[in-house]
């Protein structure tokens, strides 16, 4: 029996290891990029959870409160300049810069495979499932 929210954990991991949190936020955008939208915005859902808070992001991005919310759990589908604008402010404040990368499709399944970050919600696809360690 699960006794308490993962997101708590995620929480205090994203705040004692910086470089998980910076995976969860790649895992978010590695996920927008590659086809999975809904699933991209869930995850940075849960990095935004788990490092500045909804209150700070609302403050950094511009955009009121509930919009936030609506935009990243996947109950209304956003512009890319939205999304872009909060990807950016969640960068901003994590003090790094994203930057694309194209690699043939097979490294790309083994850059994924070699992923420290194992994400335990279920909306994770079954590839990203079953390369993620445990």
């Amino acid at each position: 029996m699960l006794t308490r929210d993962y997101r708590e954990t995620l929480r205090e991991r994203a705040q004692d290891e910086p470089e998980f949190g910076h995976e969860l936020l790649k895992g978010a955008v590695r996920c927008m990029l590659n086809g999975e939208p809904k699933i991209g915005r869930l995850r940075l859902h849960n990095y935004v959870y788990a490092s500045l808070g909804f209150d700070e992001l609302s403050k950094k991005s511009g955009k009121p409160l509930d919009d936030l919310d609506h935009m990243l759990s996947g109950e209304v589908d956003p512009s890319a300049g939205d999304l872009l604008g909060v990807v950016a402010a969640v960068a901003e404040h994590a003090g790094i810069a994203l930057d694309v990368q194209m690699v043939p499709r097979g490294q790309y399944e083994r850059q994924l495979a070699a992923s420290r970050v194992w994400h335990p919600d279920s909306c994770v696809t079954v590839a990203d499932c079953d390369a993620q360690p445990r």
